[in-house]
């Protein structure tokens, strides 16, 4: 088999840590990844200097210094993912391997099997539907959580793939929620059956709530990685402010309205 030439290996280290990062992988981790994916192969020091948006590695080869800078688009979150990229790289450091079939490990992570979308949609409107019951909810309102849930995650799933401001598609996210959650009680309403708006409303809003992005900030804090730390907190106190922006509108209106 052909030995790997270090640039080659520096690639398919910069690639695995590439796909970690897009799906939520701690920044931390995709350092320790890289650094020894690299240094298991390569005699130099090796610098990796990874934030939310980018990977930086610094090395020598042949005596000349020799630095990557690679900028990552928005990311998402995909556990499932990571943990084979992680099994990869452990892979990758400890056996020889060629770069064809390098490359034909990692299209295979970066093409995960996915669930079909009416799988997602039913168990979306679970998670949302739950939340309801930890709030005390009764079944009515776990049934009409559910529904707004499974709507609010297929609209958000059509507004990530216009790759819209993450901003704004939150704002557009938490308006959905909450207009949907008032239009079912209205409804029901008309039948007779009474229902608390608020714990409806938190019920698909749960389901767009960035508790990966805040956790993973304060594990970066806690190990020191204080500038990819902060953007992943920063990252994720704009998307609660962007659904509550969304819901605030939505409850404006319906102020007015009724």
């Amino acid at each position: 088999m052909k030995e790997l030439s270090i640039k080659q290996i520096i690639s398919i280290s910069l690639e695995t840590g590439k796909v970690m990062l897009q799906n939520g992988a701690e920044t931390y981790r995709v350092e320790d990844t890289i650094e020894k994916m690299i240094s298991s192969k390569h005699d130099r020091e090796v610098d990796v200097f990874v934030i939310s948006t980018g990977i930086i590695i610094s090395t020598e080869i042949n005596d000349e210094p020799y630095t990557i800078v690679e900028r990552i688009p928005s990311s998402s979150i995909d556990l499932e993912t990571i943990s084979r990229a992680n099994s990869f790289s452990r892979l990758f450091t400890h056996e020889d391997m060629s770069m064809e079939d390098a490359t034909l490990i990692l299209d295979g992570i970066k093409n995960p099997p996915k669930f079909p979308p009416l799988v997602r949609y039913a168990f979306s409107g679970m998670a949302g539907g739950f939340f309801v019951l930890l709030f005390q909810g009764n079944f009515q309102e776990f049934l009409m959580a559910y529904v707004a849930s499974v709507f609010t995650v297929m609209l958000f799933d059509k507004l990530t793939k216009l790759s819209l401001n993450f901003f704004i598609k939150n704002i557009f996210g938490g308006f959905t929620a909450a207009t949907l959650g008032l239009l079912l009680v209205l409804i029901f309403g008309f039948f007779g059956i009474d229902s608390d708006y608020n714990k409806i409303i938190v019920g698909p809003l749960m389901t767009l709530v960035p508790g990966v992005s805040l956790t993973n900030g304060i594990r970066d804090l806690i190990s020191g990685e204080l500038i990819a730390g902060n953007a992943k907190i920063m990252e994720a106190l704009f998307i609660a402010i962007g659904l509550a922006f969304g819901v605030g509108m939505a409850l404006q209106i319906a102020i007015n309205i009724l």
